[in-house]
Protein backbone atom coordinates (compact mmCIF):
# COMPACT_ATOMS: atom_id res chain seq x y z
CA UNK A 1 0.00 0.00 0.00
CA UNK A 2 2.79 2.43 0.54
CA UNK A 3 3.55 2.63 -3.11
CA UNK A 4 0.39 3.72 -3.46
CA UNK A 5 0.09 6.14 -1.00
CA UNK A 6 3.68 6.97 -1.88
CA UNK A 7 2.04 7.43 -6.11
CA UNK A 8 -0.72 9.61 -5.22
CA UNK A 9 1.11 12.40 -3.29
CA UNK A 10 3.89 12.49 -5.70
CA UNK A 11 0.77 13.55 -8.50
CA UNK A 12 -0.10 15.92 -5.70
CA UNK A 13 2.80 17.42 -5.23
CA UNK A 14 3.52 17.30 -9.34
CA UNK A 15 0.49 19.45 -10.09
CA UNK A 16 2.24 21.87 -7.70
CA UNK A 17 4.72 24.46 -10.24
CA UNK A 18 8.36 25.23 -8.46
CA UNK A 19 7.45 28.29 -6.89
CA UNK A 20 4.14 26.48 -4.86
CA UNK A 21 6.39 23.79 -4.24
CA UNK A 22 9.11 25.99 -1.90
CA UNK A 23 5.60 27.46 -0.49
CA UNK A 24 4.36 24.25 0.45
CA UNK A 25 7.97 22.78 2.07
CA UNK A 26 7.81 26.48 3.76
CA UNK A 27 4.49 25.59 5.61
CA UNK A 28 4.90 22.15 6.12
CA UNK A 29 7.92 23.14 8.59
CA UNK A 30 5.53 25.38 10.67
CA UNK A 31 2.43 23.72 10.55
CA UNK A 32 0.83 22.32 13.90
CA UNK A 33 1.75 18.56 14.30
CA UNK A 34 -0.08 15.66 16.27
CA UNK A 35 1.70 14.87 18.99
CA UNK A 36 4.51 12.39 18.49
CA UNK A 37 5.51 13.69 15.01
CA UNK A 38 8.38 16.20 14.43
CA UNK A 39 8.82 18.56 11.53
CA UNK A 40 10.75 18.06 8.75
CA UNK A 41 14.31 19.98 9.23
CA UNK A 42 14.74 22.78 7.17
CA UNK A 43 17.85 21.82 5.95
CA UNK A 44 16.13 18.33 4.86
CA UNK A 45 13.66 20.03 2.18
CA UNK A 46 15.57 23.10 0.69
CA UNK A 47 16.54 20.74 -1.92
CA UNK A 48 13.65 18.23 -2.19
CA UNK A 49 11.87 17.80 -5.37
CA UNK A 50 8.41 16.27 -5.54
CA UNK A 51 9.85 12.72 -5.70
CA UNK A 52 12.03 13.18 -2.42
CA UNK A 53 9.41 15.06 -1.14
CA UNK A 54 6.70 12.16 -1.40
CA UNK A 55 9.48 9.74 0.65
CA UNK A 56 9.73 12.06 3.26
CA UNK A 57 6.14 12.82 4.07
CA UNK A 58 5.57 8.69 4.19
CA UNK A 59 8.68 8.23 6.17
CA UNK A 60 8.13 11.39 8.56
CA UNK A 61 4.42 10.71 8.74
CA UNK A 62 3.59 7.25 7.65
CA UNK A 63 0.63 6.38 5.19
CA UNK A 64 -2.36 7.62 7.13
CA UNK A 65 -0.95 10.77 8.75
CA UNK A 66 1.21 12.15 5.73
CA UNK A 67 -2.04 12.32 3.61
CA UNK A 68 -3.34 14.79 6.79
CA UNK A 69 -0.50 16.34 6.29
CA UNK A 70 -1.00 17.29 2.81
CA UNK A 71 -4.42 18.37 2.93
CA UNK A 72 -3.64 21.40 5.72
CA UNK A 73 -0.53 22.18 4.04
CA UNK A 74 -1.83 22.67 0.45
CA UNK A 75 -5.04 24.55 2.48
CA UNK A 76 -2.44 26.94 3.63
CA UNK A 77 -0.83 27.79 0.56
CA UNK A 78 -4.47 28.05 -1.05
CA UNK A 79 -4.44 24.85 -3.35
CA UNK A 80 -7.87 23.90 -2.58
CA UNK A 81 -8.40 22.01 -5.65
CA UNK A 82 -5.43 19.73 -4.68
CA UNK A 83 -6.56 19.68 -0.99
CA UNK A 84 -9.53 18.64 -2.11
CA UNK A 85 -8.18 15.56 -4.29
CA UNK A 86 -6.07 14.38 -0.79
CA UNK A 87 -9.76 14.52 1.26
CA UNK A 88 -11.21 12.43 -1.06
CA UNK A 89 -8.55 10.07 -1.24
CA UNK A 90 -8.87 10.34 2.77
CA UNK A 91 -12.06 9.33 2.89
CA UNK A 92 -12.00 6.49 0.36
Amino acid sequence: MEGTSKAFLLTILEDLIEEELSKFKFRLTSIPLAAGYDHIRRGTLQQANALTLADLLIQYYGEEYSKTVTHEVLKAINQRSLAEKINHWRNR
